[in-house]
């Protein structure tokens, strides 16, 4: 195991062992699970797993304790074991913690030799999806006949039976499966109506989900501990206060904001307790539902400054992803499972009307899109006074996630984020070279 972790980097454990007497002692871990130069890594013990014959299932130990808490995004890593080619429904994800041992069982396979496949997925900090699998080679005793047993005897000859006229059977209709919408739809939560205005904690503005009337973007407000809301663009008011003033930086790739020393409003990327942590979300999709990435587009911003959306890429450099002022459209794709923060830049107090536009294929060959508008007040935002208490939601940051000091001003987030290193850049494609960071 790395003694020294940078940026992003995960650590997890996971030890796969066959079910044994009440009695036996408890085998030594097979496989771990690291990570490596930014990717997963799993080792597989050299020799097939045998499993008894009186075996009902098998049994995966996993063990995260390596993995110490604020390393992988939500303290969390997803395990998936299957065997190969059984016939069996695929089983979902097993949502396992950070710095915890447990066990996940399977059913075991029919005599003979079969292939056990492990997937392990969790997410960097910056939303960056980590993954690895790894199949191990699994043998099956057969179970030995008994004296209780019965015993195959011969079969008769079977006579002809006498010719009888057939029957008459009226055609039945035939069921159709659910359409890939109706699926999603089902296990979809409800979305909540009712204007709000949010200021501080979790939130996720971009989430984009399948809906029975298409492809949609909507608001995961997570910004009460331990409740998730989803909300309509249009229903929510996001507020920018004055905690999220700063000094914008000596960047030069950030000079569409302002100048070096001038005060600009900025929701960082990492969580401050006291600002919106602000990120995007495609972990609804699925690939049985949508082909390929999502294409998350910029199409226009209404407002009184500039805004731009960067991250904090290697050696503390950012790296712009969208930017209002050279011209739009600005594009990313964002491939699915991701879940991510950057930091979101406001020029100048005032009323933003930041405008995105999603696409997708869907798999079945359909375009999927939608396009929503976000409104951000910054400052006072020259606006009237704010819904009654009883509309507003300011909620508790959710501290499950924090990549840093709860209570961070913006601009010493802002500083300390221009000056990490090893951080690991988000899988994120700019649809036009012009403007890409050299």
């Amino acid at each position: 195991m790395t003694p020294h972790r940078t940026g992003a980097l995960v650590g997890v454990a996971a030890a796969l062992l066959m079910t044994a007497p009440a009695t036996a002692a408890e085998p030594a871990p097979d496989a771990v699970l690291d990570v490596e130069n930014g990717a997963l890594v799993l080792d597989a013990p050299p020799d097939p797993l045998v499993v008894p014959a009186e075996a009902e299932q098998v049994r995966l130990r996993w063990d995260t304790t390596a993995i110490e808490p604020g390393t992988v995004f939500g303290d969390v890593v997803r395990l998936r074991v299957s065997v190969e080619a059984s016939g069996a429904p695929e089983q979902e994800p097993v949502v396992v913690p950070a710095d915890a041992v447990g066990t996940v069982e399977v059913d075991v396979p029919p005599p003979g030799d079969h292939v056990l496949r492990v997937e392990a997925a969790a997410h960097a900090l910056d939303g960056t999806p980590l993954t690895a699998t790894r199949d191990y080679p699994v043998s099956v005793a057969a179970r030995p006949a008994t004296a209780d047993e019965p015993v195959a005897l011969p079969q008769a000859r079977p006579v002809a039976p006498a010719a009888v006229a057939p029957a008459v059977v009226a055609p039945q209709p035939r069921a159709e499966a659910p359409a890939p919408r109706a699926e999603a739809a089902a296990r979809q939560p409800s979305t909540v109506t009712g204007r709000v205005t949010l200021d501080r904690g979790h939130v996720d503005a971009v989430a984009v989900r399948l809906l029975p009337d298409g492809l949609r973007v909507q608001v995961k407000d997570g910004t009460v501990t331990g409740a998730t809301t989803w909300r309509e663009p249009a229903d929510v008011e996001f507020r920018v206060t004055a905690a999220a003033r700063t000094a914008l930086p000596a960047q030069p790739v950030l000079s569409f904001l302002g100048s070096a020393g001038e005060q600009v409003f900025l929701l960082p990327q990492t969580q401050d307790a006291d600002l919106l942590w602000t990120g995007w979300n495609t972990e609804e999709l699925r690939p049985a539902e949508v082909s390929g990435p999502v294409t998350w587009a910029l199409t226009a911003v209404d407002g009184p400054g500039a805004f731009g959306l960067f991250t904090t890429g290697s050696f503390g450099a950012p790296e712009v992803v969208f930017n209002s002022a050279d011209g739009l459209p600005d594009a990313l794709s964002v491939a699915l499972g991701t879940h991510a923060h950057a930091n979101w830049a406001f020029a100048g107090p005032g009323r933003y009307r930041l405008t995105f536009t999603v696409t997708a294929t869907g798999a079945n060959g359909a375009a999927l899109t939608d396009a929503e508008t976000l409104t951000f007040v910054v400052g006072d935002g020259g606006q009237a006074p704010p819904p009654p208490a009883a509309e507003r939601q300011t909620g508790t940051a959710n501290r499950l996630a924090s990549t840093g000091p709860a209570s961070v001003p913006a601009a010493i987030g802002l500083a300390v984020a221009l000056l990490v290193t090893g951080a690991a850049a988000l899988v994120l494609a700019r649809r036009r070279p012009a403007k890409e960071i050299p």
